[in-house]
């Protein structure tokens, strides 16, 4: 988890809870969570590189590197974090669930098999997406 963690401060915070797991790419976090958890989050810098590139300890060589992996086409390795976000609609049992499924994602207990698409960096299960359309229409 990143951000100030000491409980003593938590007035100021917001229901916002950025964090990683090591040694699993943050896109491919947030996919498991999305497709097999039905937890939506965000992942990347959140429109706040300077801030995340920092708090992830990237070096100014390393930002050179992504860049131009960037210019060639390639979003595969850009680093980034996991955002979970917290509304008044939420309850304990919603901090559970992601709880829950990010200690699955560690121990690699999904079930998916995630490809992951170089022009975006995005993770989707092989052989694509579910087709919502057989589950919803808007006629």
């Amino acid at each position: 988890m990143y951000g100030d963690r000491n409980p003593d401060r938590t007035e100021g915070r917001l229901g916002v809870v950025p964090f990683a797991v090591e040694g699993i790419p943050h896109q491919l976090v947030a996919a498991v969570l999305a497709f097999e958890g039905g937890i939506g989050v965000r992942n990347g810098c959140f429109c706040a590189h300077p801030y995340v590139l920092r708090l992830l300890g990237v070096s100014p060589a390393e930002i050179e590197r992504y860049q131009a992996e960037v210019a060639r086409g390639s979003r595969v390795n850009l680093p980034g974090l996991v955002r979970a976000s917290f509304g008044v609609y939420n309850d304990e049992s919603d901090v559970d669930a992601l709880l829950e499924w990010v200690g699955r994602i560690a121990r690699r207990e999904y079930r998916g098999d995630y490809v992951q698409d170089e022009a975006t960096g995005e993770f989707v299960p092989r052989g694509g997406p579910p087709g919502f359309e057989r589950y919803f229409s808007l006629r």
